[in-house]
């Protein structure tokens, strides 16, 4: 079985204002913060997908970059894509990258619930589904490929229609929080504390808080 990450990180970034994907927080960038938590957390390789205007702009050498044909879809259509070039991948882990505090070992939790009778294997913080934090099987592909064809991006009807495992944890799960303004970040600086499992999952093993 093989498991890889898929960091998503070619959105306009139009409520930031700049990409926001190479904001700085601990000394990285947001995307580095996402591919450490994919590594570390026991994926066998991670690929960025990004936009040709992007790409040159991504320093990794735990990370491939893969460009997107027909950028600005959405995350949905960006899923598909990957899936599609990554032919012998079965799992996909997928993580965007303005959601910079998850941990290595809340992703090794994930994976570890990963069964033959599931599609999704997906967060729930409160009542609300993570599903730019969740893992995705390539059965999905199909499903996904058939609503991109009607226009529809949303995940919630791939969510209606695959077999969905949810994980519960807690509603103030500081993994989740997503930075979509300036003021967001600001915050977050203020607020939550350096975590410093990102580099090896082993040294928490408790994924959920």
């Amino acid at each position: 079985m093989n498991i890889d990450g898929i960091v998503l990180a070619g959105g306009q970034s139009s409520r930031y204002g700049k990409p926001k994907m190479f904001e700085q927080y601990g000394g990285k960038a947001f995307y580095q913060h996402s591919v450490t938590a994919l590594s570390g957390g026991g994926c066998r390789s991670v690929c960025i997908v990004t936009n040709g205007d992007l790409a040159p702009s991504f320093s990794s050498t735990n990370a491939s970059v893969l460009i997107e044909e027909a950028p600005h879809q959405g995350p949905l259509a960006a899923l598909a894509f990957a899936m599609d070039q990554m032919a012998d991948t079965d799992w996909f882990f997928v993580l965007a990258s303005d959601i910079p505090f998850v941990r290595a070992s809340l992703v090794a939790g994930l994976i570890k619930e990963i069964d033959s009778a599931t599609q999704i294997i997906i967060p729930e913080n409160g009542q609300r589904l993570q599903p730019l934090v969740a893992l995705y099987h390539r059965d999905c592909l199909a499903t996904i490929k058939q609503l991109l064809k009607k226009g529809i991006r949303s995940f919630k009807p791939l969510l209606e229609d695959a077999k969905l495992k949810r994980v519960a944890f807690a509603d103030n799960q500081t993994d989740f929080i997503n930075i979509n303004y300036p003021d967001d970040l600001s915050e977050a600086k203020r607020t939550l504390p350096m975590q410093n499992d990102r580099k090896k999952a082993s040294k928490n093993s408790a994924y959920r808080e």
